[in-house]
This record gives structure tokens, sequence and C-alpha cells, in this order.
């Protein structure tokens, strides 16, 4: 995090190669993931749209494969999510740790001058920048 006597250089950061790993770390991850629950859901709702004999089978006792499929779809909501908070733990927590640390440490940029834009250490700032 950026404390009141440094700017971070976001641009840098954004270029640096510890961010981007961070970044195709999550996707490795959340794209297929992703996929794979919409895929998961979608195939419930086909199911039940186009196979509705096969959807009011009777497992048990009045339980459906119907209510089956959609019980499944919080146990893969309650599952992606473990896997996630698992996997950000171990590795994109550090992979962010360090990202932190080379944007507190590289991409540092001084802070202005109290003296005012025109003070001893230079000239003033663009006006965009203000």
């Amino acid at each position: 995090m950026s404390t009141p006597e440094q700017r971070v250089d976001w641009d840098a950061v954004e270029q640096s190669p510890e961010f981007k790993e961070l970044v195709a770390a999550r996707r490795r991850f959340v794209l297929p993931a992703t996929i794979f629950f919409l895929a998961w859901y979608l195939g419930f709702i086909l199911l039940a749209g186009y196979a509705p004999d096969f959807m009011t089978e009777s497992v048990y006792q009045g339980l459906t494969v119907g209510y089956c499929l959609a019980l499944t779809q919080f146990l893969m909501v309650f599952t992606l999510g473990y896997m996630y908070l698992r996997r950000a733990d171990k590795v994109y927590d550090p992979l962010a740790a360090k990202v932190v640390a080379m944007a507190t440490k590289r991409g540092a940029v001084p802070p202005p001058s109290p003296a005012g834009p025109t003070g001893p250490t230079g000239p003033a700032e663009p006006e965009a920048l203000r």
C-alpha cells in the first residue's frame, strides 16, 4: 500500500512481471472454473427443459433427479469458493505481496515538494497531473 510519503507508479506496476504473473495465475483458475460452472448450470437448465421425464424420476421417496441436480448447484458454489480461497492463500496472496513490495520499493515516485510546485526540486508538474 502507498503511504502519504510516496506515490506508486501504477503504469510501471501493471507492466511488471510480478503483476502479470499474478493476473495470469488468477486467470488460469477463474476462467476454467467459471466456464465449468456455467456449463453445469446450463446443462441443468437444458435437462429441465428438454428431459422432463428424466428430471421427474424418483431417486428416493419423492426426491427427484431434478432436485438432486438443483442441490448440486449449491454444492458447486461452495466447492469452487473453497477451492478459490485455498488457492488465494497459497498462490495469489504471496504473489500479491510480491507486487506490493515491488511497487513500494521500485515504483515509488517521490512526493511533491512542500515548498510548492515551483520549489527547489525543479519545475512545476504539468497541468494535467495536478
